[in-house]
This record gives C-alpha cells, sequence and structure tokens, in this order.
C-alpha cells in the first residue's frame, strides 16, 4: 500500500510539472497513463485541467490532487522529462532516482536570462514590422521600442505579480510611446509600429491550444484557455483603441 503511494506522488509530480509547462493535455494523459501501466497502477483514472490534477483510485473512490498555481512555455524542461521518462522505460533508473531526478528538474527553472528574453523580444518586433511596412530604418525603431517594453514588462511582472494587468500597462506604454514618435519622426503609420510592438505578448499559441484542447474533448481546458487568450487581447487592444481614438 505504501508503496502505491509513492507511486501515486511520483505520477502527481510528474503531471503538475508537464502542466506548469503549459504541454499538450492529451499527451500529458497518454503518458501518464504509459506510466501507470509500467508502476501496475490499472485501478486508477485520470482528470486534470489547467489549474488541478487528479488521480481517482476506481476501486476505492480516493482521490488524490494537486494544484498548479502557474504555467508557462518550457520547452527544455519538457525534454529533460521525457528524457528521464525514457531511461525510466529502459529500466537505466529506478524509480527513486527517477522522483529525485523529477523534483530537482520541477525546481530548475531553465528560464532564458532577461536579456536574452528582451533581445529575442525586440528581433520579433523588428521583424513584425519589417512584415507590415518593408525594410526601413524604422525596423530599428520597432526593435528599441519592443525590447525596452518588454524589460519595462518583465520588471512589471515581477513586483506586480498579476500577468494580465501588466499586459494592459504594456499595451499603454507601448501606444503612448509610438504616438510620440509618429509626431517626432513624422511617421506614414503610428499603428505598424504599435502592432509589431504587440507580438511578443499576442495570445496565438494559447488559442491554438485552446482550439486543439476542444478539438480532443477536453472542454473545460478550452474554455479557460480560450478566456485567458481573449483577455490577453483585450489587454492589449482596449488602450490602443482608446488612446488612439483620443487622440484623433
Amino acid at each position: 500500500m505504501e508503496e502505491n503511494e509513492d507511486k501515486i506522488r511520483i505520477l502527481l509530480v510528474y503531471g503538475k510539472v508537464l502542466l506548469e509547462c503549459n504541454f499538450d493535455l492529451a499527451e500529458i494523459r497518454s503518458d501518464m497513463y504509459h506510466l501507470m501501466n509500467q508502476m501496475g497502477l490499472h485501478h486508477l483514472s485520470i482528470f486534470m485541467t489547467q489549474t488541478s490534477l487528479m488521480l481517482i483510485d476506481n476501486t476505492t473512490d480516493n482521490v488524490k490532487m494537486i494544484k498548479i498555481d502557474s504555467y508557462a512555455y518550457n520547452f527544455e524542461k519538457i525534454s529533460h522529462i521525457h528524457e528521464l521518462v525514457l531511461q525510466l522505460s529502459l529500466k537505466k533508473i529506478s524509480l527513486q532516482e527517477f522522483y529525485t531526478a523529477l523534483v530537482a528538474i520541477d525546481k530548475k527553472s531553465y528560464a532564458f536570462s532577461t536579456p536574452t528574453q528582451v533581445v529575442h523580444a525586440g528581433i520579433i518586433c523588428g521583424a513584425m514590422y519589417s512584415l507590415i511596412n518593408g525594410w526601413s530604418n524604422l525596423v530599428f525603431v520597432s526593435f528599441i521600442l519592443g525590447s525596452f517594453g518588454y524589460f519595462c514588462f518583465l520588471i512589471c511582472q515581477k513586483y506586480l505579480k498579476i500577468k494580465l494587468f501588466t499586459i494592459f500597462l504594456y499595451s499603454i506604454f507601448i501606444t503612448i510611446c509610438s504616438m510620440i514618435l509618429y509626431k517626432v519622426l513624422h511617421l506614414h503609420n503610428d499603428f505598424a509600429l504599435i502592432l509589431s510592438c504587440m507580438m511578443p505578448l499576442f495570445p496565438g499559441a494559447t488559442l491554438v491550444n485552446a482550439i486543439r484542447a476542444g478539438i480532443n474533448g477536453d472542454y473545460i481546458v478550452s474554455l479557460s484557455q480560450g478566456v485567458e487568450a481573449i483577455n490577453t487581447a483585450l489587454m492589449l487592444g482596449l488602450p490602443v483603441a482608446f488612446l488612439l481614438t483620443i487622440a484623433v
């Protein structure tokens, strides 16, 4: 019985780490059932949403649950976990070693450094501007504005801890700066600069995952991810619409 409890704890941590990495729910469910078969836990069922994971014992109706506090895309962490699962499948490591390595991966962030994130955000903004308006010196303006705006976003996110509000502040900052640059540099189109600098926070991946979850039958997750994508889009778009309207 105690051995089964240890195996359930391993499964909960495994699912929690993958959910925090925003991995596809259908893939998580498939991987967890594969692990359960390896461990001989054929009497368990899985229920998961974006914020929780439950393992249900079909023989006793006991439920073990773990809460998901935050989630963000982390493909490097997912890759390390899959390597661990492969080693476990090949019997190169024991369950205890698997659990220890899993906990170590969970505690490690594997995040890019702040300068790297800022530079890549600027590159996205510059590339998007060149796609909209073609190549010009304003690509570098978009790069600088996007980089600085994203840096301010990361700082606000660190202290405010409210993602939607920091997205809202980011949108206000980008819009005001773009409007000022429009006047100073005599730009033909300030909206192109605004749109290109919104790209680092655009919820495209979240929306795609919401549609995918709906197709797979995970309607609760699909709904929550869809609402998140809509909220993000609103926080990005409302300040732009309001400020451009009053500026006319």
